[in-house]
This record gives structure tokens, sequence and C-alpha cells, in this order.
């Protein structure tokens, strides 16, 4: 899942959100918060009945705490813009009427897998770096040796590894199927879960 660190004062932090999740209300975002107990919460702002809360696990997008240590592309909402953390994506100003929200979404990537270079390297640097690099330009998410494949399955829990031949011939009968459906997007996840049938 796409995840996404707000940082800076807390007004301007839910300032920002407020305006993301109404700019992308296209899209299902979860906003993950710490309680006075250090618990951690989540919202889905917008999401007020039990059937669309349903609908919308798991979410497009995540924003997490600014105090955690996963390393994600940052939202620097201090109000300076004078920033040198290579993983700020953007600098949010209250007055600012013209922050490109979708931007934002499109340039926010899956969470990395957290590793460093010893534990996985497989990109040839560790997470932090591979974060760095994908938000310059210099690489791109799918080389990360953990980026989402196209196509996930999981059979009883565990993944199951598709070729690209059989994943193209998936992805194309179900999109070819669902296309003429109400509700269906090009540009979006599509989620389906095949349950066992039950034993008689």
């Amino acid at each position: 899942m796409k995840c996404l660190k707000v940082e800076g004062e807390p007004a301007v932090r839910r300032e920002f959100i407020s305006r993301f999740c109404a700019a992308l209300s296209d899209r299902v975002i979860c906003v993950i918060s710490t309680n006075l107990s250090g618990e951690s919460e989540a919202t889905f702002p917008g999401e007020s009945s039990i059937e669309g809360l349903l609908e919308s696990i798991p979410p497009d997008l995540a924003i997490i705490p600014a105090d955690s240590n996963l390393i994600a592309p940052i939202i620097d909402c201090g109000g300076e813009g004078t920033s040198v953390n290579p993983l700020v994506l953007a600098v949010f100003h209250v007055e600012s009427t013209d922050t490109d929200y979708a931007a934002i979404y499109r340039d926010t990537f899956h969470l990395l897998p957290q590793k460093t270079e010893e534990e996985c390297g497989r990109c040839g640097m560790d997470c932090r770096r591979m974060a760095e690099s994908i938000l310059k330009g210099d690489r791109r998410e799918e080389e990360c040796f953990y980026a989402p494949e196209r196509i996930e399955i999981t059979v009883a829990g565990k993944p199951l590894k598709v070729g690209k031949f059989p994943a193209e011939m998936i992805e194309g009968s179900l999109r070819g199927l669902l296309s003429s459906m109400k509700g269906y997007r090009e540009d979006s996840d599509i989620l389906i879960r095949i349950k066992a049938k039950s034993k008689t």
C-alpha cells in the first residue's frame, strides 16, 4: 500500500490531511495516528457507514504518523520550505491554493520493506536510499525486489508465484469482464477474494 508521512505543526497537518482527502474523494485514504495511550488508531475520512468502511479495506493510501520510523515520502507542513531532507515530496502552506494533491498521490509509492543493505540490498542499496532515489527520479519503485507485482494471488494465506504470461492472461480476462460494470476504473487496483467452498 502507498504510504505518506505528514510532518509539521499539528493544525497545519490536520488541514493538509483534510484537503488531501477531499481532493481525492475517489480514493480510499486511511489516517493512522497515535492516541494518548500510545496505541495506533486508524480512521477513514469520509466513511460514515459500516458498509463504506468495510469497502475501504485495504485503502489506496495510508497517512502514517510523522514520528514513525517507517521510511516513506514526507509532506512538510512546517511552512518554511527549507527542508534539506531528500524524502520530502512536497511542502504544504495553509495559504496555498495551488497544491497539486493528485500529483502528490501519484508520486507516493508503496511502503518499501524497511531493510538495510545488509538485510536485503538486492536493489544495490538500503530502503532509505532507494526511497530517496525514487523521489529524485533516479530509480523506479518496480526496481525494488519487494515491489508489488501487478498480480498478487494468495492461497490459504500464502503468496502464489505467477509467471508473466499467466499474470497477463488473468489481468486481461478480469479487466475485460469488469470493464462493463458500473464503478469500474481502468486506473484502480482490483481486489477479488474467492472463498473456499464449504464442505457438506
